[in-house]
């Protein structure tokens, strides 16, 4: 007997079928939510305030400068984020999102701040930015992925040595760090100074005139920053010549520099000359009252270049004077020991706790001969001071 082909086993079957496929097309997660993942917008996390200040540097003329605050209706929507900021990413279908990207760089989300409307997330500290970049935040979800457009904004520059720490106007320094990219301006305190040679790692600037003692500063896109440690001195010992009110003393041959010498000289016109005779000779000045307070300084800094027959020979550099409570800090043996190089300077910048108990008012500096020369032997210093 022929089988009937409308049986009622293959009606089932097929109604079966029919269900299953629009089951498996209809299927959503567990929270009911399908689609394609979008993305409306980026916004902070928090704002608490309608209003927000911005602050705007203004030229009041050549040589000052002041921030002008305006409040500003705050919106929180951002085109663009600073790395390890805490952004909100809005839109729709993200409930199954287990990737974002910024950059192309993953970024780690909690998953208890995810829903189908926004994903809460940092952005990475080690996200690429700058040229070349795709700025493009990128998100996969079970049901596919998309892009948006999101640059990530360059990080604050960091300035990590001044090289050197003094200098006329006119001369170069350089200063080392991050994220030099893109500068625009470098001022000492409140002077705009001559950019000449600049990388990301390294600015080349030139000292501008009238500086003596400032902080530098760096606008980046990233902002302005501070330098660490000023340029110059907060207190001169010597430049070109010895600061008022000190004396002159020395022993075993070092009793007779020569504070006018004009060759070599490390910065300006003159430098000192001081010639050893004998060994364990020293270079000895004092302030003639020990009343310059050290408690807001640092370091002593100078230059010292080594004459003929030098090279390899050390010298002691001492700051003598009084510790915080009054009692005498350094000995006659409290000192650091440099090596002289001969025919260059070299720039010694010495923290002040290298000097026994650390000294907060200065009576005395000297430079003592430690090789024992037999012979008479000159090294030259210039740009004492404290930074």
């Amino acid at each position: 007997m022929k089988e009937n082909a409308y049986s009622p086993y293959k009606v089932a079957f097929f109604l079966l079928i029919c269900l299953t496929t629009i089951f498996v097309s209809c299927k959503k997660d567990n929270n009911g939510h399908s689609g394609a993942p979008i993305i409306s917008r980026v916004r902070t996390v928090s704002k608490d305030s309608l209003l927000k200040s911005v602050v705007t540097r203004v030229n009041l003329d050549s040589n000052k400068v002041a921030d002008q605050i305006k409040q500003v209706a705050f919106d929180s929507t951002v085109t663009s984020g600073r790395l390890n900021g805490l952004y909100a990413i809005v839109g729709n279908n993200l409930a199954t999102t287990s990737q974002v990207f910024f950059n192309g760089m993953s970024a780690y989300f909690n998953p208890a701040l995810l829903t189908d409307k926004s994903i809460i997330i940092a952005i990475p500290a080690n996200a690429p930015w700058g040229a070349g970049q795709t700025n493009k935040i990128t998100i996969v979800t079970r049901y596919g992925q998309t892009d948006f457009n999101f640059a990530i904004q360059q990080p604050p520059a960091t300035i990590t040595s001044i090289t050197p720490l003094a200098g006329s106007p006119g001369d170069v320094i350089t200063l080392t760090g991050t994220n030099f990219n893109g500068v625009s301006s470098i001022r000492f305190d409140n002077v705009e100074a001559k950019i000449v040679g600049a990388t990301d790692t390294q600015l080349k600037v030139s000292v501008p005139a009238g500086v003596v003692q400032a902080y530098i500063y760096v606008t980046t896109p990233g902002g302005t920053v501070k330098s660490p440690t000023a340029f110059g001195f907060k207190y001169l010992v010597y430049d070109d010549a010895l600061a008022n009110g000190w004396w002159v003393g020395g022993w075993n041959g070092g009793d007779k520099p020569d504070f006018s010498n004009t060759t070599p000289v490390k910065r300006g016109s003159h430098s000192i000359a001081v010639t050893y005779s004998g060994g364990f000779a020293g270079f000895q000045i004092g302030n003639g009252g020990g009343t310059i307070s050290l408690a807001d300084k640092s370091a002593i800094k100078l230059s010292i270049y080594g004459g003929a027959g030098s090279d390899g020979h050390v010298v002691r550099i001492m700051v003598m004077g009084a510790d915080k409570d009054g009692k005498q800090a350094t000995g006659d043996n409290d000192g650091v020991v440099v090596t002289l190089k001969k025919g260059e300077w070299t720039d010694f910048t010495i923290p002040l706790t290298s000097f026994g108990t650390r000294p907060v008012v200065l009576e005395q500096l000297r430079i003592q001969e430690l090789s024992g020369i037999s012979s008479p032997e000159t090294i030259y210093i210039d740009d004492i001071g404290f930074i």
